[in-house]
């Protein structure tokens, strides 16, 4: 079994190949309880019929995957879809964890986990709220940037190309600091966006925005 297993994670250059779980019946016999495959993204140019298929049942919602976060695994992004009000975008994993904290200690709930990572461009900032408010229970959209690779101008500028272009309705607000952090807030205070001057000041308004109103 575990040859056949390592076999099939070969042929279809799969990223992942598990069974869980596997059945020992009385009789001595192995069964496969479940299973799950994930097919390498950058080869799934060599596999179009199994592609194909698995997003036809990923479509009829048979795959079980939340359908929120198969398109952003579609468009490239980390994203956990959590069911709360709040969207929230920031570079790094415990960045991100720490922003989710802190609207949670301020009272509100997180729609979502959004890491748009290191170095990100505008053109990535952008697709990053155009996937948080694909949720509709979203009603403000907190973005959390400590600027070490990211740069703050280029997240600013996304963040008004972003509003602009998606024409967005929902509060938005903006905590920024580090590379280029200055000329990262004066983009934004020119469009309109006052940036907060610290991560509990942007939690408190985003939670106090959000609250009560409807999308």
């Amino acid at each position: 079994m575990v040859q056949r297993l390592y076999s099939l994670s070969q042929r279809l250059d799969a990223t992942l190949c598990e069974i869980n779980p596997l059945v020992i019946t009385s009789a001595g016999r192995l069964i496969a309880g479940d299973g799950k495959i994930e097919v390498d993204q950058n080869a799934e140019f060599r596999h179009h019929d199994l592609v194909r298929e698995l997003g036809e049942d990923q479509g009829a919602g048979s795959s079980g995957e939340d359908p929120l976060e198969l398109e952003a695994k579609r468009r490239g992004l980390t994203y956990v879809h959590l069911g709360g009000t709040i969207g929230v975008v920031g570079n790094g994993a415990g960045l991100v964890m720490n922003t989710l904290d802190l609207v949670k200690q301020h009272g509100g709930e997180p729609a979502n986990f959004l890491d748009i990572g290191g170095g990100a461009k505008a053109e990535v900032v952008r697709n990053a709220l155009e996937m948080v408010l694909l949720d509709p229970q979203v009603k403000g959209i907190f973005v959390n940037i400590f600027g070490g690779i990211t740069r703050g101008d280029e997240v600013a500028t996304g963040l008004v190309a972003a509003r602009d272009g998606l024409q967005i309705t929902v509060p938005l607000v903006v905590r920024m600091t580090g590379t280029r952090e200055v000329e990262g807030r004066q983009i934004l205070e020119a469009a309109g966006i006052t940036p907060a001057v610290s991560a509990p000041e942007a939690a408190s308004k985003i939670v106090e925005l959000t609250s009560g109103g409807s999308r």
